[in-house]
């Protein structure tokens, strides 16, 4: 049966199909369950009551500072993690990208990257430069977390998590979270940087009239995500039914976000489908009780616990290093899966 699994999802991926009513994102290949024990059943409940509102957003407000800003050391995937030559293409570029001096000019960012990784040079990739680039601020980025966004045998998507520190020509302070999506392909030596598809949008700043549901998701202490997941909620790109289940969550787990809409390909990736992250009913989470997913792909583990909870309580779609009711059903694996768990609305 996995032999056979492996077959039609071989297909799949080359014709670029969904599989069943779930999004099963065939952005890789499905790979076989981990055969670890198998602990006590955990309880299938999830609660719903809303948290207290407790813990303030996580961009830092702006202080005063005359100390340098110090560059960080180039990323480097670790040992446990997957797909590690995708993965480190995709950081290092993407924390190249939001690295740069106070009289750095979008056209001086850009020779950079092309002199460095071989992009090509666009409007689009100047564009996006521009977006996120403070004129006059030098800016030291530094990588979170890399998460796969799709996967081919000749192809990626990287969704890098990347943390910035920046100082203005005042010797103010601040800091700044964005996922950039790196798309890369392969190359006569290897893989090389093929497009930079987003740098997370534009800054949005937080609503006065931010909705009791949106304003309970940004707030709680247990939930860590990315400032352009952030930006999400405040722009109104995620539907009220994501954010409930985001609090859903949250009442049993604490977990990371690494993205909700913007810095995830808007279809699923090498396919005409569109990503349910791009109509706000999807988000990805890395990490579960503080433990990554990709360390955590063994039955009993928090990220296991949440999958199995969330399965049995009838979601419609979730993505993860399990399939629990086999291939096509509303639980779907895949070599993209492994180091996330990617989560529906309803």
């Amino acid at each position: 049966m996995v032999a056979a699994g492996l077959a039609l999802a071989a297909v799949l991926s080359a014709s670029g199909c969904e599989t069943g009513d779930s999004e099963a994102e065939v952005r890789g290949t499905i790979v076989e369950q981990a055969s670890d024990p198998v602990p006590s059943a955990p309880s299938t409940a999830l609660t719903t009551t809303t948290p207290p509102i407790t813990a303030p957003p996580s961009t830092a407000a702006p202080t005063t500072s005359t100390a340098p800003l110090v560059a960080a050391p180039p990323f480097a995937p670790s040992e446990t993690e997957i797909l590690q030559d995708r993965k480190r293409l995709g950081g290092q570029f993407a924390q190249a990208t939001l690295t740069y001096e106070p009289d750095s000019t979008v056209d001086e960012q850009l020779a950079k990257l092309v002199d460095v990784f071989g992009v090509q040079p666009s409007a689009e990739l100047s564009s996006l430069l521009a977006e996120a680039m403070t004129p006059g601020t030098q800016s030291v980025a530094s990588v979170r977390y890399v998460q796969m966004g799709g996967n081919r045998p000749d192809s990626a998507s990287l969704m890098v998590w990347v943390d910035t520190e920046q100082l203005s020509p005042e010797g103010q302070r601040s800091s700044e979270s964005r996922v950039v999506d790196v798309r890369v392909q392969r190359g006569p030596d290897g893989f090389v940087v093929d497009e930079l598809a987003s740098l997370g949008g534009p800054k949005v700043e937080r609503p006065d009239d931010l909705g009791d549901v949106a304003r309970a998701v940004v707030d709680h202490p247990g939930i860590t995500m990315a400032d352009s997941a952030r930006w999400d909620i405040y722009a109104g790109h995620t539907t009220v039914t994501m954010l409930e289940r985001m609090l859903q969550i949250a009442e049993e787990h604490s977990y990371s976000v690494l993205v909700l809409n913007r810095g995830h390909p808007y279809n699923v990736f090498a396919t005409n489908s569109v990503s349910r992250h791009s109509v706000g009913q999807a988000m990805d989470v890395y990490e579960v009780d503080g433990q990554l997913v990709v360390d955590s792909r063994f039955e009993g583990s928090p990220a296991w616990t949440l999958s199995k909870k969330l399965f049995d309580a009838g979601i419609q779609s979730i993505g993860s290093p399990w399939a629990f009711d086999g291939f096509g059903g509303r639980s779907f694996t895949d070599d993209v899966h492994q180091d996330h768990l990617h989560i529906t609305g309803y």
